[in-house]
Formats: structure tokens, C-alpha cells, sequence
């Protein structure tokens, strides 16, 4: 059984609350892959600031990173659209990213002296520190070819579908104590991590140079 998590387009408690019974739902019902998409064209652009979140809307993010990234089945998220910021850190913490040519990865959080502080477990999977810093520092989005090249992304395919249904004929064949015992290599040190990310993203937007910059957002960054 595939289990299916459809994003929207921002990261709302809506949102993290579909993605948190998504993964327990796969769980309960013993599923062999879980699916991360978007609707066509899209995929995620990131946390909703208006309004903005407070600690515990923070938390319940971490607690879906989290579960992401200790899931004991496979994971897959496919990208169709643009994958920023927290959508960005959602794909990030799956096993296998797949993107199509329109697809756009990027993390915009130093435009508004954030930082991607409760996804960065999930970035450092994929990326060394310093490609972390540099994707931080240089801010614009990139294409799909480029995040391949990065490590942000597996697989880029013209046919989405076609390519879907082949990563996760491969996916459901791993076994889950086998994925059990790899997830608990990170298991240690996530937690600290993750708390940290929170406490650290919670600070930052209690000032207010940060909500006069998010109140200003401009959509055109990419």
C-alpha cells in the first residue's frame, strides 16, 4: 500500500497537521511507501507568516521533520513546483526526492533574518555544512538540474508519473526493520537539533526588524 501526503501550497497548521496524520495514517495502516506531493506545478513555498506562528505551531513543524526522518518505511517526495524554505527542509527529509524540469528549490529565510534553523538536520543529509551556507547566503532559487548537481535532489524527470511509479516499485521492496535500524543512527542527536531549531526560529521572530521584513514579503525573489 502507498500512502499519500498532499502538501499545500504554504506550510499552515492545515498543512502540518495534514502531513502529521499522513505519517501516522501510513503507520497504522502498515504502508509500504509514504508519498510527499504538492498539486500540479507546485509543491510547497514554505511556512505561512501571516500570522505568524507561535512556539507550539514551531514544534508541531519539528514533530513532522522529525517523524520524517525516523519513518519506518520509505519515503518519497515528489517536486513539481517550487520547494522552499520549510518545503524545502519537507523534501529534504525524505529518502528519495524526485523533481520534474519545473520544479525550484531554494532557501529564502536570510531575506528576512531567519534562518532554515528547525530543518537544517534534514539539510545536513543532504548537503555539507558549507553548501548549507552557501544556499543560505546566496538566497535565489534553483532549478532542478542545479539541485540535482547540489544533492538536494535524486532523480530529475521529464516523466513524472512514469518515473514515480518506477522509484516507488524499488522503495517498497526495503524492509522495515532494515529502515528501523538505519533511522536510529540519527536518532541520538535529532532531538537536540530540532529543539534547538525551534527555540532558535521562536527568538528570531519575536523581533521586530524580522516581522516588519516578513510583513514586506516580496513573492518576486525567485
Amino acid at each position: 500500500m502507498i500512502a499519500t501526503v498532499t502538501l499545500g501550497e504554504r506550510l499552515d497548521t492545515p498543512c502540518v497537521e495534514a502531513l502529521r496524520d499522513g505519517i501516522a495514517r501510513a503507520l497504522d495502516v502498515h504502508a509500504r511507501v509514504l508519498l510527499i506531493t504538492g498539486e500540479p506545478g507546485q509543491f510547497c513555498a514554505g511556512m505561512r507568516f501571516e500570522p505568524v506562528p507561535d512556539r507550539a505551531s514551531l514544534a508541531g513543524f519539528a514533530g513532522v521533520i522529525r517523524a520524517l526522518l525516523l519513518a519506518p518505511l520509505p519515503t518519497l517526495a515528489v517536486v513539481d513546483g517550487p520547494a522552499l524554505g520549510g518545503g524545502l527542509g519537507v523534501a529534504a527529509a525524505c529518502d528519495y526526492v524526485l523533481a520534474s524540469d519545473r520544479a525550484r528549490f531554494g532557501l529564502p529565510e536570510a531575506l528576512y533574518g531567519l534562518t532554515p534553523a528547525i530543518i537544517r538536520p534534514a539539510l545536513l543529509r543532504r548537503l555539507s555544512p558549507q553548501r548549507l551556507a552557501m544556499l543560505i547566503a546566496t538566497i535565489h532559487s534553483r532549478s532542478a538540474p542545479e539541485a540535482l548537481a547540489l544533492g538536494l535532489v535524486d532523480e530529475v524527470a521529464t516523466d513524472l508519473p512514469g518515473a514515480q511509479n518506477r522509484v516507488i516499485r524499488s522503495l517498497r521492496r526495503a524492509s522495515p526493520e532494515t529502515l528501523t535500524a538505519v533511522r536510529r543512527w540519527e536518532a541520538a542527536t535529532l532531538e537536540a537539533a530540532l529543539a534547538v531549531g525551534v527555540d532558535e526560529t521562536a527568538s528570531a521572530l519575536e523581533r521586530p526588524s524580522v516581522r516588519a521584513a516578513l510583513a514586506s514579503e516580496d513573492p518576486t525573489w525567485l
